[in-house]
């Protein structure tokens, strides 16, 4: 049996990876984070088939989102615990009795099935010396406080007491959340790209092609980050992500008419230096189509630069992007502000707008209209979305500048001013606008006023 063992063991440090073997310390909760198909379930069978026989005959716990889950991928599955102790029927497992959900191994020890569905109530009351918990990013809301803290918690409490958790996380979920704020908790973060070599390339390919780094589900299913939402945020990574296009999506849905207008929106830093720490210069492109009724996000060029840099890489958006207009915020630097970026190209026709209303008040009327699905981010713009949708007004957070640029862009274009007037004061064809009551009716589209 030792020499079974031992063979079993080296196989897979010679084939794992450094972040799928436990990491060094004084733990007893090690949480693996990782992307689908990162490997995750492996290390999970992997490890737990290791402390089985390293230690003195006990009982261990399989706990999976359900105890179907526990029975055909943590224990039957290609990556599960049997393969993972030399196969079933095998020298290493002398019972497994797959109606109760109960594995006897040769040394004498058992390893219990459960579900959290239920509270892994079939796990309390044993003396457990460890357990794997698996995916508990989808642990029932219910149950999974049941299931980690009375049913395991007070369960695995022989030598070594450790549990291993697995799971792509999942944005929000408590007990994710829990683990990665605990300095106990040890934690090791693994990608699918990372694994790719032992992935299906095609299916590989497909997935990055529907979900493209950066996007939501790229972050949270390939790279195993954990995401979470903002309470009071004017706009959520859902919705953003339900009406991401792609650039030849946009193509199609424009249907050879073009945009009718195309702005960028800037929001200077307060500094001269580069150097200082300050805050970015926001820069963001948005078009409009009168044909489709629709605003597009088509570029974040935000960066934190010298006034004569950022003024270039403005001038720069608006001729790769043939914009007509810049639309800047005149708040720090006044007419400086029209002044530096006109010094690199005078031709380029400026809108300074003054910030005399709060920041949420400003960008209400824009998330409103995301809200209403007309406005479409053609590609991923990471740091612009994730300033959307973690800045709270009454939080005292820093100045979100790339959020603030897309406002004055998209206000620009689609947003009706006071007495029925667009920041388009200057006839260069923004989307019709009239009023009828509470709503404003921009292009085709009634938003609320």
């Amino acid at each position: 049996m030792r020499l079974l063992v031992a063979l079993h063991q080296a196989r897979w440090r010679e084939e794992s990876r450094p972040e799928q073997r436990p990491p060094e310390g004084d733990w007893r909760i090690w949480y693996v984070r990782g992307g689908r198909g990162s490997g995750k379930t492996r290390t999970g069978a992997e490890t737990l088939a290791e402390w089985i026989f390293e230690h003195e005959p006990g009982d261990w716990a399989i706990v999976a989102p359900t105890f179907a889950d526990a029975r055909d991928v943590c224990t039957e599955g290609r990556s599960g615990l049997l393969k993972a102790a030399g196969g079933w029927p095998g020298p290493l497992v002398t019972k497994w009795n797959r109606s109760i959900g109960e594995v006897e191994l040769v040394n004498g020890s058992r390893v219990y099935l459960d579900g959290a569905d239920d509270g892994a109530l079939r796990v309390q009351g044993k003396n457990l010396r460890g357990a794997w918990c698996d995916e508990i990013g989808l642990w029932r809301a219910g149950n999974w406080k049941l299931a980690w803290t009375e049913s395991l918690g007070f369960a695995v409490r022989l030598e070594s007491a450790k549990v291993i958790a697995t799971a792509t996380p999942k944005a929000g979920h408590p007990l994710v959340g829990m683990l990665l704020d605990d300095p106990q908790t040890a934690t090791t973060h693994m990608s699918m790209l990372a694994n790719a070599a032992n992935l299906d390339p095609e299916a590989v390919a497909e997935f990055l092609r529907r979900h493209p780094p950066g996007s939501r589900m790229f972050r949270q299913e390939v790279e195993g980050e954990y995401i979470t939402e903002t309470i009071g945020a004017l706009w959520e990574l859902d919705l953003l992500e339900r009406l991401r296009i792609t650039p030849e999506q946009l193509r199609v849905s424009l249907a050879g008419h073009g945009m009718s207008r195309v702005v960028v929106g800037v929001d200077p830093s307060g500094s001269a230096d580069e150097d200082d720490g300050s805050s970015e210069c926001g820069i963001a492109v948005a078009g409009y189509s009168a044909h489709t009724g629709h605003g597009y996000v088509l570029g974040d060029k935000s960066l934190r630069a010298s006034p004569s840099r950022w003024a270039q890489a403005v001038v720069s958006a608006y001729r790769d992007h043939r914009a007509d207009r810049v639309v800047a915020e005149k708040n720090f630097g006044g007419e400086m502000v029209r002044a530096v970026i006109n010094t690199v190209d005078a031709n380029v026709p400026v809108t300074l707008v003054s910030a005399s209303r709060g920041k949420v008040p400003r960008a209400e009327p824009v998330a409103a209209l995301y809200e209403r699905e007309l406005i479409h981010h053609v590609g991923v713009y990471r740091e612009l979305e994730d300033q959307m949708c973690s800045y709270v007004a009454e939080s005292g957070m820093d100045s979100p500048d790339r959020m603030d640029a897309l406002v004055w862009a998209l206000s620009e274009l689609m947003v009706a001013q006071s007495g029925g007037k667009q920041y388009d004061a200057y006839g260069l064809g923004g989307p019709p606008v009239t009023r009828r009551g509470d709503l404003v009716l921009v292009g085709e589209k009634y938003i609320d006023k």
